[in-house]
C-alpha cells in the first residue's frame, strides 16, 4: 500500500513539474522590425533566420516581422502599435538610430525588452543589441583594397560611401583610413570626388556617382563603397557610361545576390558579410531570456556596444565578420548556405569564370 501512494505521490509530483516548465514557457508575440525588404539581407537571411530560432527556443511565440519601407515615422507607429498589441518583446533593426529613442523609451515604459539588431542601438534603454565589430569591416576591406590597386600611379579613387548618421559609417572609415590615409599622403591614392548615400540608398548612391563621373569625366580608376546596396548604385551609374569591369568597386558588404555576382565577375574586388544564422540565434536567444524574466544564457553576450543613453555601453553579441573573394565562395557562401551554385550563376553570374566549370 506504501508503495502505491508512492508512486502516486511521484507521478503527482512529475505531473506538476511538467506544468510547470510548460506555464513558464512563452506564448504570444515578438516583433521584429525591419527597416525594408528592398536591402536583399532582410527577406533573404535576417527573417527566415531569426524565425527559425525561435521555432527552436521558444516554439509558443510568434515572430511577426512590420516593413517600416525606409520610413522612421512608420517604423515609429510600428512600434507603437506592437506595443499596444501586447507585444512580448521586440527586435529592432532601426531605419535611423538616433531617432528610434521615442521607441525604445515607450517600450520601456511598457516594461517590453528590446534587442537592438544590426543597425545601431540608439538612444535610449537597450536590454542588448547583436551586431558585428564595424571597425573590422573598414580594416579588410582597406587592407584588401591597398594589396589589389591599379598598377599606374596615381590611382584616383572615388569614394562612394554610406550614411554618416549610422556608426557603421565612423568605424567602417577608421578602417578604410589605416590603410589608405598612407597611401593618399604619399600620392599612390588620390580621392577624386567623395559624396555619402543617405540610408544607404542605391538610388542616392548612383546620383553621385554620376555627378563624380560628370566632374572627372570619366576619370577615375576605382570605385570605393560601404555595402553592396551602393555598390549597386555605382554600378548602374558606371554601366550608363560603359565603365563595368573597367573601373572596379571596392568595398561591398551584406553578400547581396547581386553583390557576390559581381565579385565573381570581377566588376567588385571583394565583398563581406555578417554570420547571418549566428546573429539571428543570438538575438532570440537574448529576447527570449528576457521575456523570461532571466539572465542571458552563458557565454552569449561577450562585448558592449556604446550608445548616448546606458553608461558602459549595451551589453552586446559580436559576431565575426565573413571575408568573400572570388577564391572562396564555394566555402563562404554555397558551404554556409547563402546561396546555391544555381542562384549564384542565374542572370548576370552565368558569365563568371566560376559558373563555366
Amino acid at each position: 500500500m506504501k508503495s502505491i501512494i508512492l508512486a502516486a505521490l511521484l507521478s503527482a509530483t512529475a505531473l506538476f513539474s511538467a506544468a510547470t516548465v510548460r506555464a513558464a514557457e512563452p506564448s504570444g508575440t515578438v516583433y521584429l522590425l525591419v527597416p525594408n525588404v528592398t536591402t536583399n539581407r532582410w527577406a533573404k537571411f535576417d527573417i527566415p533566420n531569426i524565425t527559425a530560432a525561435m521555432k527552436k527556443y521558444a516554439p509558443g511565440v510568434e515572430i511577426k516581422v512590420l516593413n517600416a519601407n525606409d520610413d522612421m515615422q512608420q517604423q515609429v507607429s510600428q512600434a507603437e502599435s506592437a506595443l499596444a498589441s501586447g507585444a512580448l518583446g521586440i527586435i529592432l533593426a532601426s531605419v535611423d538610430p538616433p531617432r528610434s529613442a521615442s521607441i525604445l523609451a515607450k517600450a520601456d515604459a511598457d516594461g517590453v525588452p528590446v534587442v537592438t539588431y544590426a543597425h545601431d542601438p540608439g538612444p535610449g534603454p537597450v536590454a542588448y543589441h547583436v551586431s558585428v565589430p564595424f571597425s573590422d569591416i573598414g580594416e579588410a576591406q582597406g587592407k584588401y583594397l591597398s594589396e589589389h590597386l591599379p598598377e599606374h600611379r596615381p590611382v584616383r579613387l572615388a569614394y562612394m560611401l554610406g550614411d554618416p548618421k549610422f556608426a557603421f559609417y565612423p568605424e567602417q572609415m577608421k578602417g578604410f583610413d589605416k590603410y589608405l590615409k598612407p597611401l593618399i599622403e604619399n600620392g599612390t591614392v588620390e580621392i577624386a570626388c567623395q559624396a555619402d548615400a543617405l540610408l544607404y540608398l542605391a538610388a542616392n548612391a548612383q546620383k553621385n556617382m554620376e555627378q563624380c563621373l560628370t566632374k572627372t569625366n570619366n576619370e577615375v580608376d576605382g570605385v570605393v563603397v560601404m555595402n553592396d546596396d551602393t555598390g549597386g548604385g555605382a554600378i548602374a551609374a558606371l554601366s550608363a557610361q560603359d565603365l563595368v569591369g573597367k573601373v572596379k568597386v571596392y568595398g561591398g558588404y551584406d553578400a547581396t545576390l547581386e553583390g557576390i555576382q559581381r565579385v565573381l565577375l570581377g566588376w567588385q574586388a571583394a565583398d563581406m558579410a555578417p554570420p547571418y544564422r549566428q546573429m539571428a540565434d543570438a538575438a532570440v536567444q537574448l529576447i527570449v531570456s528576457k521575456v523570461k524574466g532571466e539572465e542571458a544564457p552563458a557565454g552569449i553576450v561577450n562585448g558592449t556596444w556604446p550608445n548616448s543613453f546606458t553608461e558602459g555601453g549595451v551589453p552586446a553579441r559580436l559576431e565575426p565578420n565573413v571575408f568573400i573573394t572570388p577564391d572562396n565562395v564555394q566555402e563562404t557562401v554555397i558551404d554556409a548556405g547563402l546561396f546555391t551554385k544555381e542562384e549564384l550563376c542565374g542572370g548576370i553570374g552565368k558569365d563568371a569564370d566560376f559558373c563555366k566549370n
